[in-house]
């Protein structure tokens, strides 16, 4: 039987001055200087941090005292045995970032520069029962500085974007060079093995790559349509399909040809009404086992083993997604690496990620092209979850070398990622990068490179994935890349003006700022916390400070918050609306303040476009909303939902609410009307009731109940508060919607007027545990309930199905308590109250 090993141990590391060649012999054998690996996949960085000559401040994203790493060449150093007896052998690099010659027992067998590009080198003949692999990493630099360069290309093109590196992982101080976008001060430039490194057997014949190609017809059949290719002759190949462990269907599929031929062979089969897979929300996402066996004289010889799910995707317009019959509008976030201190998979935090979207109700992740490459354990856990993945090639902001060997490098990217992912059920569409178009227009610059997203990319995908939707670049459609009208359109209408934003087609990018939350930015800032004066009042002492936003000071945030914001990127100015809140008091209050206008502003527009226009000529509803970012890659003062410790604050938990199925909205303008919008799986039918909330004197003025009934996918006006007439301005807008079962299906509030024109009573908070639920009951309105979670001195792994929410009385809210931590305090306080509920909590059950 063939094998396939990973090399996780046995690993050393060497630092040595940069050269060009290396006796690779000699270093096998040498003994003096090599520092342990105690785990791999692990970059240099991680290595030396484990081995305590890094300490954690570069990890908080301080990096100025490791920059010295990237000045050195540095060795890898694997010892390991190979008993198995084969007629051919390789070795498969899942990710090598970036420069870098392997050599096996001394000789030379391949040489590595793209981090992009997984690679797989031939050692037959070389391989022996104890082998020495060494890896000579180079320094990126020198590869820099000997690239070619088109004069043509200054002040449009950024000079990294001649190695096919991300990036980010480049100095910002070189003109027209890398950037510091995601957060590292000053930059971070990674180096060595990121994924894992494999050692393969094989005897007389192999299965050496499979194609497989999932789709269900009009029929509702599925179709698995497959392209074999291997080595060694008289292979009978057939297939195996499983649901769980049992057998659901098997056949033969071809012979192989001649004794060590190399053959090529393409075969389908049909499997009768299969369960389908569904994304997160609307079904279950079923899978099927599907195993490929080679054999020969009936000997199982090799077999390839992959999970695979049916699902029926229709596309009446683009971006405009019908699954398995059912109108799926896409929820979710723009995903950046999961962290950037290595480019190794951490699978803790992409558990935690994947809790996180789930509970705030996201249907899908957007593979941001800035990005790194995800490796299978990732998409695996999608496919689990029912996560829908828009999957974009590696292209970035702005213009990009326009040469043939750029465009191949990219070309043979695109054609490694679509073979590895094409039959993954939660791969949805394909896109050829971020703002690639778009940046070059926002510079006025020429869009040079433009090719590879317009042709190559596309070129790849209809040959190898024929069907799958490509989308050119994100953003991309109408008379320039960010017409919000058509295709999708990121929100920078907070530094430039757009026409026919209020309706785009598809929002792939919604951005404002606020800072994290108060344990998070205090483990992430140099300094102190709050700028003190004893002498004058919080606000006068703010104003002292420049920290209230003027004309003359744009800086509306302490000086060393923002060090941690993008000034380039204008951080600053990408606030939501925080001057209609109270003036701080204090780190808390301004925290609150520009988080409490982060989640306003994800509020106003994304019901915005969840309810779309009623004006003929515009559009009806938007397609899908995705937040950006997602998540911080390193601890910044910027729009991360989800910060660098993965913690949730206003933001966060306003998308949990905003990506709630079935959503009762106010639109004001004209009048103010409330909209029930349907984009759960299936019709909903029952009463919705409106009320009209009087704050001072806490009592309802006006209230109403009308039935509906609204189809899935759909959103209509149900009530208009033109019918009141006119009340006080003091007033909340309440309303609930409950099925004809009996259920409350959901619930809002909402304002009138801003924050800072209204006052807010003492309450009478109750809180109780029931189980692993939090129950909450007050006597009058209470803003902003705020719950925190801490186990012993650790204050981060929380997680709560709903947070920072506003509770009416009468209403018993039900909040779950999820997370990484079993027992602990909780303390509960709306953010108005002077006291707070301490409760102990011990998790039930599983």
């Amino acid at each position: 039987m063939n094998t396939d090993r990973v090399l996780s141990d046995g690993w050393e590391l060497k630092r040595i001055d940069p050269r060009e060649k290396i006796d690779a012999a000699a270093y096998g054998q040498e003994k003096e200087d090599w520092i342990q690996v105690k785990s791999m996949p692990a970059q240099v960085h991680d290595i030396l941090y484990d081995n305590g000559f890094l300490d954690e401040e570069y990890r908080l994203g301080w990096c100025e005292n490791v920059l010295w790493v990237g000045e050195y060449d540095w060795l890898y150093r694997c010892h390991f045995r190979c008993e198995d007896e084969a007629s051919g052998a390789g070795l498969l690099f899942e990710g090598l970032d970036t420069y870098a010659d392997i050599y096996l027992n001394g000789k030379l067998v391949g040489e590595h520069d793209n981090f992009y590009l997984p690679q797989e080198v031939k050692v037959s003949g070389f391989l022996q029962k104890e082998n020495i692999l060494l890896i000579h990493f180079h320094r990126v630099s020198d590869f820099l500085e000997r690239e070619k360069w088109n004069p043509e290309w200054d002040g449009a093109v950024q000079k990294c974007k001649v190695i096919r590196k991300p990036i980010h992982d480049f100095p910002p101080e070189v003109p027209d060079g890398g950037s510091n976008y995601q957060g590292a001060i000053p930059y971070f430039s990674p180096i060595g093995v990121y994924g894992k490194v494999h050692v393969k057997t094989w005897g007389e014949a192999r299965i050496e790559e499979v194609l497989a190609k999932v789709t269900v017809d009009e029929a509702n059949d599925g179709k698995v349509r497959l392209i074999i290719k291997g080595e060694g002759g008289n292979t009978a190949l057939s297939y195996k399909l499983y649901a769980g462990q049992e057998l659901v269907q098997e056949g033969a599929l071809e012979e192989g040809q001649e004794p060590g031929a190399e053959w090529s062979i393409e075969s389908s089969f049909t499997v009768a009404q299969p369960s389908l897979w569904y994304p997160r929300g609307f079904g279950k996402p079923f899978r099927y086992r599907l195993e490929i066996i080679a054999a020969q004289r009936g000997n199982i010889v090799d077999k390839w083993e992959r999970q695979i799910g049916f699902k029926k995707v229709e596309m009446p317009s683009p971006l405009e997604f019908i699954i398995n019959g059912k109108r799926v509008r896409l929820w979710g976030g723009s995903m950046d690496p999961l962290q950037g201190y290595t480019h190794c998979y951490c699978r803790d935090r992409a558990m935690r990620l994947f809790d996180m979207a789930e509970n705030a109700n996201m249907n899908t992740l957007r593979i941001w092209g800035e990005g790194i490459p995800q490796p299978d354990e990732f998409y695996e856990e999608a496919d689990r979850r029912g996560i829908l993945i828009w999957q974009e090639f590696f292209l970035g902001h702005g213009a990009y070398p326009d040469t043939e060997r750029i465009a191949d490098e990219c070309r043979k990217e695109a054609a490694a990622l679509v073979k590895r992912l094409m039959h993954r059920p939660s791969l949805l569409m394909w896109c050829g990068g971020n703002e690639t178009i778009m940046g070059a227009e926002f510079a006025g610059k020429e869009p040079f490179g433009k090719d590879i997203p317009l042709k190559v990319f596309p070129q790849v995908v209809e040959e190898l994935d024929p069907g799958r939707y490509y989308h050119p670049n994100s953003p991309w459609g109408g008379e320039w890349a960010n017409d919000p009208r058509t295709g999708d359109y990121h929100t920078y209408d907070c530094v430039w003006q757009y026409p026919y934003q209020d309706y785009p087609q598809f929002i792939s990018e919604h951005i404002r700022t606020a800072p994290p939350v108060m344990h998070s930015l205090k483990k992430i800032i140099k300094g102190s916390i709050w700028p003190e004066d004893e002498n004058v009042s919080g606000w006068e002492a703010a104003a002292k400070q420049g920290l209230l936003s003027t004309y003359e000071s744009p800086d509306c945030m302490p000086e060393n918050w923002l060090q941690r914001s993008h000034r380039n990127a204008n951080g600053q100015r990408k606030s939501g609306p925080y001057w209609e809140f109270y003036e701080p008091q204090g780190p808390e209050d301004m925290i609150y303040r520009f988080g409490a206008a982060y989640g306003q502003e994800i509020r106003r527009y994304g019901e915005q476009i969840r309810r779309g226009s009623r004006q003929p000529g515009e559009s009806r509803r938007s397609k899908g909303y995705f937040s950006c970012k997602l998540l911080d890659t390193w601890p910044k003062v910027y729009c991360a939902s989800i910060d660098f410790f993965q913690e949730g604050y206003i933001p966060y938990y306003s998308l949990v609410r905003l990506f709630q199925p079935v959503l009762l909205s106010f639109e004001k303008g004209e009048s103010i009307r409330l909209w029930l919008v349907n984009d759960s799986d299936r019709d909903v039918e029952g009463t919705v009731t409106v009320s009209i909330y009087h704050l001072g004197e806490e009592r309802n003025l006006r209230e109403n109940q009308v039935d509906v009934r609204i189809s899935q996918g759909g959103a209509d006006m149900v009530f208009d508060l033109a019918e009141y007439q006119f009340f006080p301005k003091d007033c909340l807008l309440y309303a609930k919607f409950v099925e004809k079962n009996g259920d409350v299906c959901c619930s809002g509030v909402d304002y009138v007027d801003i924050e800072r024109h209204l006052r807010y009573k003492e309450a009478n908070l109750d809180v109780r545990l029931d189980g692993n639920y939090l129950v909450l009951k007050t006597d009058a309105f209470i803003r902003c309930v705020e719950i925190k979670g801490q186990s012993g001195e650790d204050e981060f792994g929380w997680l709560f199905s709903d947070n920072y929410f506003d509770l009416m009385p009468g209403e018993e809210k039900r909040v779950k308590i999820l997370g990484n931590k079993d027992s602990g305090q909780l303390r509960i306080k709306g953010h108005y109250l002077q006291d707070e509920k301490v409760l102990s909590f011990t998790r039930k059950g599983l």
